[in-house]
């Protein structure tokens, strides 16, 4: 009798097990994804993302006035010897050629110093780009593409996916001297929007977008790439209710960071969204964020 009842208090005690092992296993099991932000200046941001970094429109030079803010001395110098927060970087991608978010000069500096960056940029970068004396040096790393209107292209750079969005460049309007009309200045300018999936992180950054360009968005649904953070443009605000809704309808972030601001109104955008969890503004130069993703 004594091993007869053993045996059934095993088969008890093994039954209990399968059943607790059972049940965890039909519990989902979670992981948490970091993400690192650093802000250099206007629309120029690092992201640091499981193991991987990517640098928008950050290699820029110093910009005279005060209608955005630009790299100092000290960090233009850090970025043409690629040292820290500059070194290690695996792609380098760059919107458009405007000055305040390009320099040819500098980015070509940061390539000689790192042979391992991969550069992403509309054919007007590149362009300016390989016309530098030492572009046979890095020629091979770079790659200048520049999708039609409503077009995309997705590609893996440096291991990592990458879809590219022509995006309409934001309108400057100013007199024509010969014909006396109002022309769109930049009407002629390659503005590419990026969105990075990082091991599952996805980022999107808008460069300097038309955002009353609905229909770029509705053809680019970019709500179905489950985007996490979204840099754009403070334009967006200006729309108002128009802007919310595209953002909200077309694009859906679960983080949104507002770029391009003005130094002096940089205060009115931070205490307008003090009290929004899901909305980031970057108040300095140099700044870091830590962004966590359960998935």
């Amino acid at each position: 009798m004594v091993s007869i009842f053993l045996f059934t208090k095993a088969m008890v005690r093994c039954r209990n097990i399968l059943f607790i092992a059972l049940a965890i296993a039909s519990f989902p099991v979670f992981s948490q994804s970091e993400c690192e932000v650093s802000y250099v200046a206007n629309e120029g941001f690092l992201f640091e993302c499981e193991g991987k970094k990517i640098a928008v429109d950050v290699f820029f030079d110093h910009i005279d006035g005060d209608w955005c803010d630009s790299p100092s001395a000290e960090t233009i110098e850090l970025m043409k010897g690629a040292r820290a927060p500059f070194d290690n970087i695996d792609l380098i991608a760059i919107t458009h050629h405007h000055i305040d978010h390009f320099s040819e000069d500098i980015v070509a500096d940061y390539l000689l110093s790192n042979k391992k960056t991969l550069v992403l940029c509309p054919k007007q970068v590149g362009e300016k780009l390989a016309v530098l004396p030492d572009y046979d040096k890095f020629s091979d790393r770079i790659i200048s593409l520049t999708p039609a209107p409503l077009s995309d292209t997705n590609l893996i750079v440096s291991q990592i996916p990458v879809r590219i969005m022509r995006l309409e460049h934001s309108h400057y309007s100013e007199l024509d001297s010969v014909s006396g009309e109002m022309v769109n200045r930049h009407r002629n300018v390659e503005n590419l929007g990026f969105y990075f999936n990082i091991q599952g992180i996805g980022i999107f950054h808008c460069g300097d977008t038309n955002p009353f360009n609905e229909e770029e968005y509705a053809v680019f649904s970019l709500q179905e790439n489950n985007i996490d953070i979204a840099f754009l443009e403070r334009l967006f605000l200006r729309q108002g209710e128009a802007g919310r809704q595209i953002i909200e309808q077309y694009i859906q972030p679960e983080y949104i960071v507002f770029m391009h601001i003005n130094p002096n109104n940089k205060k009115t955008f931070v205490d307008i969204f003090k009290h929004e969890e899901k909305v980031v503004i970057f108040a300095e130069p140099l700044s870091k964020h830590s962004f966590s993703f359960v998935r």
